[in-house]
């Protein structure tokens, strides 16, 4: 009788301990991998637009009056970003590049930066460009790029927009942000460009400026351009 007592109460707790693994395996699903160091590992924050990577913008000479091109592709670019979808948008149209450029550079720092371009919103500023483009009336189509900084296009975008007459051109916009897309800059540009044509434009971030190219191949060829 004790070898049938005995037999039963090591079933038993065999039984107990399995459940008991069980469980807590269980508790576990769904939690973060734990680091060698014994916490979570944290993701690394998305950067903005502005804090890509250092490339230097080249300066795109102003077209001259005697291009033949229809087609220009109007960009400002701070860190390189929007420079970089702007170039590969000419070689696919060979279209005229025209870099908006303030008069007074903005600074290399990337928070002082960000006070003047929110004060440069309040105060719904037009800050002055360094060069406008000269043969205007031979462009039927203008691509305009830029960044997003704080939803919006940055003021100087407004100058130069504001600065031309647009009856019977094509607007194509595109842009560069961090998540933000385009914001509210869409509706900002249909006020400022009366009596053109704006076309669906196109968006990226830094995650997606890798396959810029095969991407703006496709958008240009969904718009017929």
């Amino acid at each position: 009788m004790r070898k049938w007592t005995s037999l039963f109460l090591a079933l038993a707790a065999a039984f107990s301990l399995a459940a008991c693994g069980s469980a807590g395996d269980q508790e576990n699903i769904g939690q973060p991998p734990v680091s060698s160091g014994g916490s979570a590992p944290v993701e690394t924050p998305f950067p903005s637009e502005s804090e890509a990577p250092a490339v230097e913008p080249s300066k795109s000479e102003t077209p001259d009056a005697g291009d033949a091109g229809s087609v220009l592709i109007a960009y400002f670019s701070w860190s390189g970003n929007t420079e970089q979808v702007a170039r590969i948008i000419q070689q696919e149209t060979d279209g005229d590049l025209f870099e908006i450029a303030p008069a007074a550079p903005y600074t290399d720092d990337y928070n002082e930066l960000l006070d003047i371009a929110r004060q440069e919103q309040a105060d719904t500023a037009r800050p002055e460009l360094a060069g406008r483009v000269e043969n205007w009336d031979q462009y039927d189509t203008v691509f305009v790029g830029y960044p997003n900084w704080w939803s919006d296009a940055p003021m100087a975008v407004y100058t130069f927009v504001e600065s031309y007459d647009w009856s019977g051109k094509t607007l194509v916009p595109f842009n560069t942000s961090a998540s933000g897309g385009f914001g509210s800059s869409l509706s900002g540009l249909e006020e400022s460009v009366a009596g053109a044509s704006i076309l669906d434009g196109i968006s990226f971030t830094e995650r997606t400026l890798g396959d810029a190219q095969s991407e703006v191949t496709a958008w240009l060829d969904g718009l017929g351009l």
